[in-house]
């Protein structure tokens, strides 16, 4: 079956131009689509001092939670001067959400001991760390954006599992997010990418300032907690991916895709 939405724009931060970019790109392409980056996200690092002084409290933990490729980001830059800081913690559990936040912990922050990579949200990581981890064990390490979802913090709480919450990023919009999403506000229908709730309420914003008609976006979320804020932007949802990973990306809208033309054709 041809394609009937070639076009296909991928919403992430300006950072993210890396391995696991490069990946959604070629998987996409390779399918036959076309497709563009828009750099939609930019990130402040903050309580870094804060979270070195963590590092240097190694015994202190159980472990490390990592949810974001961002977190991870900050450990490094907290390190940046006392790399060795890191060493107590290379044998530590670190519990990861996909396997792009996983074989980033390895790589850069050289975690030996990485679970959770086959987790695609916050509520299946909680749910693997509820069962791996006693209760009233030393608490856990979770640095997070200040927009980060409780779902973690809450799930442990209530089952008497420790956790230390800190803020070591602020998600804020590109400073050129405008000019830049202007050249996809064409008539042509497109499948647009969004990997995060931030990414939503960013480019909705502008796409509704400039009152452009929304029926040309295919909306595609990674994962339900994006897909829940497509909805409460008013969008359709055209396809969700199970997990964070280009597969389960095209797969979802491979099906989405034939689905629809079926419905067409009957």
């Amino acid at each position: 079956m041809a394609l009937r939405y070639e076009k296909v724009v991928l919403c992430r931060g300006l950072s993210e131009k890396n391995d696991s970019q490069e990946a959604y790109v070629k998987t996409l392409k390779t399918a036959g689509y076309l497709c563009d980056c828009l750099p939609t996200l930019r990130f402040e690092f903050v309580n870094i001092s804060e979270l070195r002084t963590c590092f240097l409290s190694s015994s202190s933990y159980y472990g490390l939670v990592l949810t974001s490729r961002r977190a991870a980001e900050a450990i490094e830059l907290s390190a940046k001067e006392d790399p060795d800081i890191l060493l107590p913690w290379k044998t530590l559990p670190v519990y990861c959400v996909g396997p792009a936040t996983e074989s980033f912990a390895k790589s850069h922050l050289g975690s030996e001991n990485c679970f959770g990579k086959e987790a695609g949200n916050a509520k299946e990581l909680a749910e693997l760390l509820v069962a791996s981890i006693e209760k009233k064990s030393k608490p856990l390490l979770y640095p997070c954006s200040e927009i980060g979802r409780e779902t973690i913090e809450k799930t442990l709480n209530e089952n008497d599992i420790k956790i230390h919450k800190i803020v070591v990023y602020k998600t804020l919009a590109s400073k050129t997010l405008e000019h830049d999403l202007l050249k996809f506000m064409d008539n042509v229908p497109k499948i647009f990418i969004f990997f995060s709730p931030s990414t939503v309420e960013y480019i909705v914003t502008l796409l509704k300032k400039k009152s452009y008609d929304l029926n040309n976006i295919k909306a595609v979320a990674i994962g339900p907690v994006t897909r829940q804020a497509l909805l409460d932007a008013g969008l359709k949802v055209f396809a969700t991916a199970n997990k964070p990973d280009p597969v389960s990306l095209l797969d979802a809208i491979n099906d989405a895709d034939e689905s629809e033309f079926n419905e067409k054709t009957e």
